[in-house]
């Protein structure tokens, strides 16, 4: 077996030791017989792995299939939850490593300050229990002690820790409700982010966090004034429990020292104040201002008595300056036509307004969205509802341009909304307008370069719209993780942006971004201080270039005939588990849209299970499909590889591409796809089938063609390795899940069965959607 070169032995062997003990852990709750089978499959899946030809692959991956189809449901269960687990945990010693590593490398302060926003979005983390990810984040605690320490891990906390996990299991019984999804959310914000956020404020970042979690009422039934209430008060509890257990021992402790008659007096109107505002009901603006006002007065006393501030009073200060009415304040967002009153939206604005009363409104929501916004009217609409609502246009509007059609007419739509006086004066007060661009809906309907570009194209027009009209251009960027819904490092996305771009990055953080973007104090601190370095010495712009506007236009065409067609819903119906998402508990989002024309299912069916059908069957088909044609149709000509590598340096939104590709093509396993299609999809598709499989190779040879070494990632070899050692841990899971498609009806313990099989694979391929 070929030894890892380039993965960091410190963190080969943390992975190591975890697995070891999680066997151990196995082997006592389940006995040592599941445990050999667990075993038996891993070692079929090394061997695949191993294997030098295509018919040595086939033969250890049908061996494994055999292990596990002979086993009943209820020992399926219990394997799926191990490779689960095991996933979770490579996460997991990942993120404690890099966090290891970041401390090692503590960087001398630097002068460059982000303005940075995050959009906290619940789903598909849900995927997984509360339970899990709280003993998940202890897990990575003791990692990262361990690894300061320099000294092995604590066998026995270890032990402890993964004994509970196994025992609680890893995804919930029910389909969370919104509630749980901000209870979720906010539960990552533990006291050390809430520190280094605080902290980091302070030093001159401007680092802001939004959620759309009781706000976004878009095609979502569960949703409306109660649910926007509810998140505001889950968001209130998790600020009074850090301000209680992080700052007020502290205040009080130093006020008790001083004995001082006006400190002991402004300190007990601050509790006063606190205690005040536990509850979020109509009226908490005005007490939220007096809680303001409580927190100078004590500081006024406390400094006329020491000549100096309270620390965690200054602390507080800075809390209230970042969450003015600590909670994290709503993006409300509702699909255009339906502002009207008697809606569920204008409820909700009603009820904010009420909330607000004696404050501002902007504290408690920053922001009304009009999703699939389509011409000007859909906004002047919106606006006169929030003012109609709230007495005074006191938030934005929003425009959510998605499809691929209105990202051509962005700069129009915005410029008929602009004859509005209302719109245009709102507007105007701010001295800036805002858009959101929706990447995970465009690329499902070109395909991602050509969203790309389309992005890239109406970011510059409207950035130079909002330039004649004397007005800040604020871009919101609806983006996910995946590489299909507009992911990508801070580094490749901001040397595609138009300068306007990149005076504030405020983009949607949703899923397993969280957790990852929330890890540590240390992850989030890396982050801002990127952002920071980028925004204070941006890469210098390029328009996009001749052969990436060629390929996108030919890519699209392609992508959109391919899409479009009966016989690929029949594909993705049959293949993929499209027609048991509602099996799963993602999320409390419906997965497909109500009311929309069919059209094949593409137009119901949401964006991001869209994604999660083409990452779980290991394809990644959403983000490659089309380009390979296109590559073909100019590769044809004598010298296109010469031209693709000039294009490659001189375009940093083809070379941004090129790197997703790349990485994403290393992910895919074609091998499992056959699995799947074998086994699930009808005749009538084997056409289409194979003119996939002759475009996902045209892929493979542009992205390899882009390198001067000719292969995938000759730049990033860890990666390489690391996708190379993790995939086949997650190739069971694939194996159970073809087995249980492939069924019409499912018992309660295979429901159960499939779950597993989806968060596990989405843990191991680091993407759910």
């Amino acid at each position: 077996m070929k030894e890892p070169q380039y993965l960091p032995p410190a963190l080969r062997t943390l992975v190591g030791d975890v697995q070891a003990i999680l066997g151990e852990v196995v082997a006592v709750a389940e006995g040592a017989e599941l445990y050999e089978i667990i075993e038996r499959v891993r070692r079929d899946m090394v061997a695949f792995r191993e294997a030098s030809s295509r018919r040595g692959r086939a033969g250890a991956l049908a061996r494994g299939r055999r292990r596990l189809v002979a086993l009943p449901v209820k020992r399926q269960l219990l394997v799926a939850r191990a490779y689960t687990l095991y996933l979770e945990l490579v996460n997991v010693c990942e993120n404690a490593f890099r966090t290891h590593r970041l401390r090692e490398r503590r960087r001398a302060p630097s002068e460059a300050r982000a303005c940075m926003t995050f959009v906290l979005t619940a789903h598909p983390t849900e995927s997984r229990s509360p339970e899990n990810i709280r003993l998940l984040r202890r897990v990575q605690d003791l990692l990262v002690e361990s690894l300061e320490a320099g000294r092995p891990i604590d066998r026995s906390q270890l032990g402890n820790l993964l004994q509970l996990a196994w025992r609680v299991g890893t995804h919930p019984p029910h389909k969370p409700t919104v509630e749980d999804e901000a209870a979720h959310l906010y539960s990552l914000l533990t006291d050390p982010i809430l520190d280094e956020i605080v902290a980091l404020n302070a030093s001159g970042h401007r680092l802001l966090l939004r959620t759309w979690v009781g706000g976004d009422k878009d095609g979502h039934p569960g949703v409306g004034a109660a649910q926007s209430r509810a998140s505001l008060q889950l968001a209130r509890q998790r600020f009074l429990e850090f301000v209680e257990t992080g700052l007020m021992a502290a205040v009080r402790e130093d006020a008790a020292l001083l004995g001082s008659l006006p400190v002991d007096r402004a300190q007990a109107g601050l509790e006063e104040a606190l205690a005040a505002v536990r509850r979020v009901r109509a009226g908490d603006g005005g007490r939220i201002l007096k809680l303001q006002r409580s927190v100078q007065r004590f500081q006024s006393a406390y400094r006329r008595r020491l000549s100096a501030e309270q620390p965690q009073v200054t602390s507080l200060a800075t809390l209230l300056d970042v969450f003015p009415a600590l909670v994290v304040p709503l993006e409300l967002r509702e699909e255009r036509g339906r502002f009207e009153r008697g809606t569920p939206i204008a409820a909700m604005l009603r009820t904010l307004g009420r909330i607000a009363d004696g404050g501002q409104v902007d504290w408690y929501a920053r922001g009304c969205v009009v999703s699939m916004t389509s011409e000007g009217s859909d906004l002047i609409q919106a606006q006169r509802l929030v003012t109609r609502m709230l007495g005074r246009p006191l938030i934005p509007v929003i425009p959510l341009f998605e499809l691929p059609e209105v990202i051509a007419r962005a700069r129009v739509i915005l410029s008929d909304a602009w004859t509005d006086r209302e719109f245009r004066s709102c507007a105007r007060r701010r001295g800036q307008v805002e858009v959101m661009l929706g990447y995970s809906d465009t690329a499902k309907r070109m395909g991602m370069l050509a969203s790309r570009v389309g992005v890239h194209r109406a970011m510059r027009e409207l950035g130079a719209w909002a330039e004649r009209q004397d007005v800040r251009m604020v871009f919101f960027h609806g983006s996910g993780g995946s590489v299909g819904r507009g992911g990508g490092t801070i580094d490749d996305l901001a040397a595609t942006w138009p300068p306007a771009a990149l005076s504030l990055y405020k983009h949607t953080l949703q899923g397993e971004m969280i957790e990852r973007t929330l890890a540590t104090p240390e992850i989030l601190r890396s982050l801002v201080h990127k952002v920071a370095s980028i925004q204070t010495d941006p890469p210098a712009y390029r328009g996009v270039g001749k052969l990436a506007a060629e390929l996108a236009e030919s890519s699209e065409r392609v992508f959109a005939e391919l899409v479009g067609s009966e016989t690929f819903h029949d594909l993705l119906r049959d293949a993929t588990p499209y027609a048991r998402l509602q099996a799963l508990t993602i999320g409390s989002r419906p997965t497909r849209r109500a009311g929309a024309a069919e059209k094949a299912g593409l137009e119901k069916l949401r964006a991001i299970p869209w994604v999660l059908c083409w990452t779980q069957t290991r394809l990644l088909l959403h983000a490659w499909l089309g380009i390979g044609e296109a590559w073909s149709r100019l590769a044809e000509s004598r010298d296109a590889v010469k031209r693709l590598t000039s294009a490659r340096r001189r375009d940093p939104l083809l070379r941004s591409y090129l790197r997703l590709l790349s990485f994403t093509l290393a992910k895919t396993e074609p091998e499992l796809w056959l699995a799947y299609r074998r086994a699930l999809a009808p005749r009538a598709v084997r056409k289409l089938a194979r003119k996939l499989d002759g475009s996902y190779a045209a892929a493979v040879e542009l992205a390899c063609s882009a390198t001067s070494e000719g292969t995938l990632l000759p730049d990033r070899p860890w990666l390489e390795e690391s996708i190379h050692y993790r995939a086949p841990m997650i190739h069971p899971l694939n194996l159970l899940q073809i087995e249980l498609l492939s069924k019409p009806r499912w018992s309660r313990a295979e429901q159960s069965l499939f779950r597993e099989t989806v968060t596990g694979i989405a843990s191991g391929m680091l993407t759910t959607g």
